[in-house]
């Protein structure tokens, strides 16, 4: 139960970080040089900055927190569009007749 906590907190940040960093982005980009809602451009480049960061920390742990279901997923996705491994042909390689 504490996996699921700590998944559903992951989740929640990683989307609320995501939030603010589209929000201070499109500020940022479309907003003139003045305070946009009381808050200074050097301000809103900050909490961009920020944003960024945290969410370079929390890629990685959502990451590491799901990955049975990224690696199932993979597989999935793998046998759905029928890739298989190279062969030694593939490689340009002479395969050993038996």
């Amino acid at each position: 139960m504490k996996l699921l906590r700590l998944k559903a907190i992951i989740s929640i940040l990683l989307a609320a970080v995501f939030i603010a960093l589209v929000m201070s982005g499109a500020v940022l980009h479309f907003g003139m040089t003045g305070m946009i809602w009381g808050i200074t451009r050097f301000a809103w480049r900050n909490i961009h900055l920020i944003a960024a960061v945290i969410m370079c920390c929390l890629v990685p742990l959502h990451l590491l927190v799901n990955r049975r279901i990224f690696a199932a997923e993979l597989r999935a996705f793998g046998k759905a569009t029928g890739s298989q491994r190279p062969t030694a042909q593939y490689h340009g390689e002479k395969q050993k007749e038996e």
